[in-house]
């Protein structure tokens, strides 16, 4: 037998049409009739609307999946035009691909899977368009036609979840230092070498350390487009992914303890790091640190994601839908490499050839 699961699709109250989230004016706004509305008085009539009329995606069975791909593909009917949609376990919020309209799946943002928050995007496609441009500009040695704006092949809007992590840290760390003194007299060239043993202790709060809780995502591109700024962290309300993209968590939070500590651990270095200037040489000889009352909170937060393709390889783009901080990594043209080498080669060979003839 079939099972039904409730989809929430926001709709304009004006012409019915699909409603998806404005990140510039962080309205609902309707992009067939241009009609703006807040948020609260969308899910007002949503609601009251769903109690005459139910919204619902029919689950289909997977008859001809194996078993493993059947646990994790789940098919929907969408009931506003009956076109099938099929989506991964994680998925939360998508698109119906023959109407458009944007859907949400909402049992997978309720109970415990309901986020503790949310940063809404308030950067736009357009403004992940332009930053890509200058991310290419200037880039000597990337392919002359990889600029132009037709070379992105998709850009995707999402809300990634993420752990955020708050604790308590101290840390003791000893060193052994050295610090090195030359001097020479007519007869002869002296060296004087002062060993010292440091030892540092530091205590520090963390508030809001983030990992990606997505194993779709690769880390050190979510990590590359931090930080966020969490004064927009707004308490969840699903009408803040209507238009978008979004998955819940499949990392549990256990799983981020060892990574939280790395960062705890260099971020405290980094503080103490200035208290150990002025010799010639500082090594480590014992590190503890003790990470005290860790917990985590659960968010969504705005990534658009581009693709672009060159010569049959595919790279991938990421910026942080609320800074506009972007990473990714570009093609290089072999040939301009080479002879950005070859330059590089015959001015270093010129300077050797220079710096021989004032030794004549």
């Amino acid at each position: 037998m079939a099972e039904t699961a409730p989809v929430l699709e926001y709709k304009c109250p004006c012409c019915g049409a699909g409603l998806p989230f404005d990140e510039k004016s962080q309205k609902m706004i309707c992009q067939y009739c241009d009609t703006e509305f807040e948020l609260d008085a969308v899910k007002a009539f949503n609601e009251a609307d769903a109690e005459e009329e139910s919204v619902q995606w029919e689950e289909t069975e997977h008859q001809d999946w194996s078993g493993e791909e059947a646990q994790t593909l789940r098919t929907f009917v969408c009931s506003s035009c009956a076109g099938e949609l099929m989506t991964d376990e994680n998925t939360v919020a998508t698109f119906c691909p023959y109407c458009g309209n944007p859907a949400i799946v909402p049992q997978r943002v309720h109970g415990g899977l309901k986020p503790d928050g949310v940063i809404p995007f308030s950067r736009s496609k357009e403004d992940a368009k332009q930053a890509f441009l200058r991310l290419c500009k200037g880039k000597p040695l990337l392919p002359k036609d990889y600029a132009n704006q037709q070379q992105i092949d998709k850009i995707t809007g999402m809300y990634v979840p993420f752990w955020l992590y708050d604790c308590d840290s101290d840390f003791h760390g000893r060193y052994r230092a050295t610090r090195v003194r030359h001097w020479s007299d007519s007869n002869y060239n002296y060296t004087k070498t002062d060993y010292f043993q440091l030892v540092r202790g530091a205590q520090a709060e963390f508030i809001h350390i983030p990992m990606d809780a997505s194993k779709k995502m690769e880390d050190a591109m979510m990590e590359s487009i931090e930080p966020y700024n969490y004064k927009d962290l707004m308490d969840f309300e699903t009408a803040y992914l209507s238009g978008f993209l979004a998955d819940k968590y499949d990392v549990e939070a256990k799983a981020g303890e060892n990574r939280i500590r790395q960062r705890v651990g260099v971020s405290i270095e980094g503080l103490i790091q200035p208290t150990m200037t002025g010799y010639t040489s500082v090594v480590p000889t014992s590190k503890q640190l003790q990470i005290q009352h860790s917990k985590a909170k659960y968010v969504l937060l705005p990534v658009w994601m581009l693709s672009s393709s060159y010569k049959g390889k595919t790279y991938q783009f990421a910026m942080n839908g609320q800074t506009g901080k972007i990473t990714g990594t570009l093609p290089i043209c072999a040939a301009r490499a080479w002879a950005w080498f070859g330059g590089i080669c015959a001015g270093v060979t010129a300077l050797i050839t220079l710096i021989q003839l004032f030794a004549v």
